[in-house]
């Protein structure tokens, strides 16, 4: 294979990174969160103030509504949510889209959410080339690109995808400077822990796995060398994000609303039961059972044969250390909601098994050319090449609905609402094809969060009955009712 052809190879599989949600994204309305985080991203960068939603850290949202300020939204810098103490950012966000036209900010919004991904992809094929070799990239791309749950979350404006892009990336270059001190190396390693703590602020965790593996570093070769002027420049990309406040403890602070919007009466649920308290594995779970059986079962083998990939312990911490970390972490704090949270882990095993998938084509390539009857005896070969056509046929087979993805082990994404709900299933992003189905069916009722009734008027449904939990009379059926599997009454 020329170098030529394995360029091309490369830029055809980021295609398909942009392709699939790209065609995807289309079909769907704005999910639950993304108006909100495209309006308040919308609003710092033209008031140059974080004010609104102050439980993500600023940086996603911006980047969403970048695309949004060419298109000539009206926009009151004088209007009340904007200079008020008390501001109502969901009356915001309704003026500012149901006025200057939803589907096309939400369309421009989602854009560089597909680029970040595109991004990351980029970067899973530039470690896999560098930690291993060209092959071994070129596999863990291809595995990124055909992944259901990020495929389901590239295309929305979200901080998860930006999240995972962003602490990869960052990563990447602590092991680029601990490989290389050089002055580019040291100012990419601070630039991208400042935009990775800038993205959500599950972030935080990064940092005890910077401390460890700086420490090692420093244990070992008794040198601490421009270490703080990595996480000095991660506090000045901070401090630039919000607009260079006042209070340097102003991370701290904002740190500490993360849950303040949190329903206290809230009830998890997963397989049937619910929890207000949740469940310890519920994200170990969420893991096994939305993400392709093909890719589990390559990554049980790979951890079962950890030596045939060759990597030293040192290059293995920066790969399984993240992804234990994000997962503890999720698993202790987060709420149980979404596999969403421990999507930051996804790149990190995509990028292991990329390295002993190839690790193993090398080994069977080269007993193929000396066996005669090569393709008979090589299994491994045989049992690859099955696996990917099952990886890519679930990615395409679940066709646009990635986000709703479950594998077979519970039956496919059919069954997928008897055992997860919230962001797993439906972020209430569906409103296009239920207009649709309602005009077969008009004298259907549907029941609805009340921040999606604005909406759902727009795309034309009729006859919605907001939830209210206090109210019960709409829960008495009469006649035929459409009801999202996210809201389990």
């Amino acid at each position: 294979m020329s170098f030529k052809i394995q360029n091309w190879l490369v830029v055809a599989l980021l295609f398909v990174v942009f392709l699939l949600p790209f065609l995807r994204m289309q079909n769907f309305s704005p999910a639950s969160d993304e108006i909100i985080l495209l309006s308040s991203g919308y609003s710092y960068i033209k008031t140059g103030e974080t004010k609104f939603s102050p439980q993500h850290p600023p940086l996603i949202r911006m980047i969403a509504a970048v695309p949004l300020l060419f298109l000539n939204f009206e926009f009151d810098r004088e209007r009340y949510d904007l200079i008020s103490s008390t501001a109502d950012e969901w009356q915001f966000s309704r003026d500012l889209f149901f006025n200057n036209g939803l589907d096309k900010a939400v369309f421009w919004g989602r854009i560089p959410m597909i680029l970040l991904s595109v991004l990351l992809g980029w970067y899973i094929f530039k470690w896999g080339k560098e930690l291993f070799d060209y092959k071994a990239g070129a596999v863990a791309l291809f595995i990124y690109a055909f992944m259901p749950n990020i495929i389901g979350h590239s295309q929305l404006v979200g901080t998860d995808l930006g999240l995972a892009a962003f602490s990869f990336i960052a990563v990447y270059y602590l092991w680029k400077f601990l490989e290389d001190a050089t002055k580019k190396n040291t100012i990419l390693s601070g630039l991208t822990l400042g935009l990775a703590l800038g993205s959500k602020f599950s972030a935080v965790f990064l940092l005890p796995i910077f401390v460890i593996l700086l420490g090692i570093y420093a244990w070992k070769n008794k040198s601490g060398k421009n270490f703080m002027f990595v996480f000095g420049l991660a506090f000045l990309v901070l401090w630039a994000l919000y607009f260079f406040p006042s209070d340097l403890l102003f991370y701290w602070g904002k740190l500490k609303t993360v849950y303040n919007d949190s329903n206290l009466e809230h009830y998890y649920y997963l397989n049937g039961n619910f929890s207000q308290d949740g469940w310890w594995y519920y994200f170990l779970w969420a893991f096994i059972i939305k993400t392709p059986i093909p890719f589990l079962v390559v990554l049980l083998w790979a951890i079962a044969r950890y030596k045939k990939i060759g990597l030293s312990l040192w290059n293995g911490l920066f790969i399984l250390l993240p992804s234990a970390l994000f997962l503890f972490m999720a698993s202790w704090k987060a709420h149980n909601i979404g596999v969403r949270y421990i999507l930051p882990i996804y790149p990190f095993l995509i990028l292991y098994v990329g390295g002993f998938v190839d690790r193993i084509m090398n080994n069977e390539l080269r007993i193929m050319k000396k066996a005669a009857s090569s393709l008979i005896h090589n299994s491994y070969f045989i049992i690859l090449v099955l696996l990917a056509g099952w990886y890519v046929f679930s990615a395409l087979n679940t066709y646009p609905n990635h986000l709703a993805y479950f594998n077979e082990l519970v039956g496919g994404s059919k069954n997928g609402y008897k055992y997860l709900d919230d962001s797993n299933i439906d972020w209430g992003y569906d409103l296009k094809r239920l207009a649709e189905y309602q005009k077969e069916n008009p004298n259907m009722k549907v029941i609805t969060s009340w921040n999606h009734v604005d909406a759902g008027m727009s795309y034309g449904i009729k006859n919605i009955i907001p939830i209210n939990f206090q109210d019960k009379t709409w829960s008495d059926p009469n006649g035929k009712y459409a009801l999202s599997s996210h809201v389990v009454v």
